[in-house]
């Protein structure tokens, strides 16, 4: 890529950048023209002025569209950045108004929250908030955090680990501490009488998880008692398990929250578990770039008030 110089830099406008953008999400030329209300040439010069000032292809021309160059993957998130700095001078400081507010929020969240979080928070702005919308990212921990290093979402609610080179990137605020249950269908044997640690080993544990098996709490705290849950089936969601485990002899260990807000709807039954299987918290993050941004503060502290109602 060759130095780009003052002269260079006059020639760059918000247009070639917003399609430059476009393109990169879209990979075709029609899209990004018909998103933005231009012709088709005028999205084929813009690009071409973007090739000129970079020396670089940007977007190679293949059968299923356009193709972006090693250059233009590095260029998306410089490039996002800059259009959210001017949108953002653009936006001044009036004040938030939850009522006349109309944008999409980009939220990242995994099955856990987008079973119990999302439908809530959804359901609650129709109310308050009609004109804002959501748009809800499967991701988690990290693939979460670096969405929002990258402006790709505005939120993500979730179980973090933060990497201690990025404490400072992030506003991380506490909604609430969950725990495991153990939930099986309605008249399952094992919940008759009180959960032992032999019986919960011994039963026919469902599995969740989108990666195939791995270890959580519960398990560590049976392995210091020399024992291991029997897991016999695996899932990817939580929708899956509960549809199993009330028409089965399945048992799964599940948050508590999601327990109690499905045990109607699939006729099932829960019981703490009879050992400590930890408990882990659930925040709602934002980029730092974002703490003073009157939407996103105003989603947090909705987000807050919807859980702990």
């Amino acid at each position: 890529m060759r130095d780009i110089n003052q002269v260079d830099l006059r020639l760059i406008d918000t247009t070639i950048l917003l399609v430059f953008l476009g393109a990169m999400r879209h990979r075709q030329a029609t899209a990004v023209a018909r998103e933005m209300g231009l012709t088709q040439p005028a999205v084929s010069h813009a690009l071409k002025r973007l090739r000129n000032l970079y020396g670089d292809p940007l977007f190679l021309r293949r059968a299923h569209g356009l193709e972006p160059t090693a250059l233009a993957h590095e260029l998306e998130p410089k490039v996002r950045h800059i259009v959210r700095l001017i949108s953002e001078t653009l936006e001044g400081t009036e004040e938030f108004s939850p009522d006349t507010a109309a944008t999409t929020l980009r939220i990242g969240a995994f099955d856990y929250e987008l079973n119990g979080i999302i439908p809530a928070l959804v359901s609650d702005l129709r109310t308050v908030s009609p004109n804002l919308n959501v748009h809800a990212f499967p991701l988690q921990n990290q693939e979460a955090l670096e969405a929002l290093v990258q402006g790709q979402i505005d939120l993500a609610i979730g179980y973090f680990d933060f990497p201690p080179n990025r404490a400072t990137t992030f506003v991380a605020e506490e909604l609430y501490s969950e725990h495991y249950v153990l939930a099986g269908r309605r008249d399952h044997p094992l919940f008759a009488e009180g959960l032992t640690l032999e019986a919960v080993a011994k039963s026919h544990h469902l599995l969740i998880s989108p990666y195939g098996p791995n270890r959580n709490l519960v398990d560590h705290a049976l392995h210091l008692k020399g024992l291991k849950r029997n897991i016999q089936t695996v899932v990817p969601s939580l929708f899956a398990a509960l549809s199993i485990i009330e028409s089965s002899d399945f048992v799964v260990t599940l948050p508590s929250r999601v327990a109690r807000n499905n045990a109607g709807r699939f006729n099932i039954v829960y019981a703490p578990m009879p050992i400590d299987g930890g408990s882990f918290l659930l925040h709602a993050v934002r980029h730092s770039r974002d703490a003073s941004n009157p939407l996103h503060t105003w989603l947090s502290d909705k987000l807050r008030a919807i859980v702990a109602g």
